[in-house]
């Protein structure tokens, strides 16, 4: 623990108040004390830094003080019954079951009339639909951003039925998977089922999210990427400053 301690304060009072600190700069850290240290012994110690949770991964090869603040989603009771009845019927298919009012913790105002959003593999859409609609009430597939805006605000907690994109960043428990926040953020930016948070409602859940949680910007922009926006993201990720908040 006392050396835990001292390799934390030394790593704070070299780096000061830097939000990240590059592998490159760790490297120049450790060759104070020896110039000759090779890369493979350097690359130990940040591991084992890691390890130790004095330093986290928030990206390739960048890091931050600390253990991370991990997200952990708290799913509504519909979103678990979804979720598991996926999983027994489609039990080779990747999903992503989440509700929309878990947006709630980072806005500025809470969603009026929140959603199920069910995002599963494209082949197996149609099926996963007809089979929710016979088991559940007011689902939809690819619903028109009118239809949201019209329609879903009658139906309780109303599932909406979509195309999950290849390699969505996520995460697993207790068999389920769960959303990330980097899928979160890149859903919100990019779909139509979000185009109600314009503006400074976009922006507060950005800016919140980035002060409470530790964002992997790499698995942010490699899954924007993946649905086309990735160059737009960037800009308005840099514009804001939302990762140096």
């Amino acid at each position: 623990m006392v050396k835990k301690d001292k390799n934390k304060v030394a790593l704070q009072e070299y780096f000061g108040n830097k939000s990240e600190l590059s592998l490159d700069g760790l490297r120049t850290y450790f060759k104070i004390n020896d110039p000759e240290i090779p890369d493979a012994t350097i690359r130990w110690r940040v591991h084992d830094l890691v390890k130790s949770s004095i330093l986290h991964r928030v990206g390739r090869g960048l890091f931050q003080l600390g253990d991370g603040r991990l997200y952990q989603p708290e799913l509504s009771s519909r979103s678990k019954k979804i979720s598991t009845f996926i999983r027994k019927n489609f039990p080779d298919v990747s999903f992503c079951v989440w509700n929309s009012d878990l947006l709630n913790e980072f806005t500025q105002h809470l969603i009026a009339y929140p959603f199920v959003l069910a995002d599963v593999e494209r082949d197996v859409t149609e099926s996963v639909y007809y089979q929710l609609k016979n088991n559940f009430s007011g689902v939809f597939l690819h619903p028109s951003e009118m239809l949201i805006s019209d329609l879903l605000p009658d139906f309780r907690l109303p599932i909406i039925v979509r195309c999950l994109t290849t390699e969505s960043p996520l995460n697993e428990e207790s068999g389920l998977p769960l959303i990330t926040l980097e899928k979160m953020l890149v859903d919100i930016f990019c779909d139509s089922e979000f185009t109600f948070l314009a503006g400074s409602e976009l922006r507060s859940i950005f800016v919140n999210v980035f002060k409470k949680y530790t964002i992997n910007e790499n698995r942010l922009l490699r899954y924007a990427d993946r649905k086309g926006r990735k160059q737009k993201l960037i800009k308005y990720l840099y514009d804001s400053r939302f990762p140096k908040q």
